[in-house]
């Protein structure tokens, strides 16, 4: 009986290179405007809610070349439909606990749009896998 284990075994699952700067950023932003914009909102939505988006960008990243890149997309465009709604929400309600009002609100909103942003510019230009 052969007792060697194969490289290929021990491989562990890698995020392909043209999702790793995206989801980064779109994760720790993400991680920021659970932290900033939505604190207000209590631990019993705010936790299960910022589980279920980060899993699902983890899912995204990890998933292999067929459905990653439209697990991202959905999140990318659903990052952009939030990003306008807080931004409306801001001008709107501008007493609200929720939302972006101060400028350290506004950057990790930024830096979320960025890495969704970068996401679409790559699957635009057929990048994407």
């Amino acid at each position: 009986m052969d007792m060697t284990v194969s490289p290929r075994s021990l491989r562990k699952p890698a995020v392909p290179v043209p999702r790793r700067l995206p989801v980064a950023l779109a994760v720790v932003g993400s991680v920021g405007v659970f932290a900033t914009s939505l604190r207000a909102l209590p631990p019993v939505v705010l936790f299960p809610l910022a589980a279920a988006w980060l899993a699902a960008f983890a899912v995204g990243a990890l998933a292999p070349p067929g459905s990653g890149p439209l697990i991202l997309t959905a999140l990318a465009s659903l990052t952009k439909v939030a990003l306008v709604a807080m931004v409306v929400w801001a001008i709107t309600h501008p007493h609200s606990p929720v939302g972006p009002h101060t400028a350290l609100d506004w950057v990790p909103l930024g830096m979320q749009n960025a890495g969704t942003g970068l996401w679409l510019l790559a699957v635009i230009r057929h990048r994407a896998r």
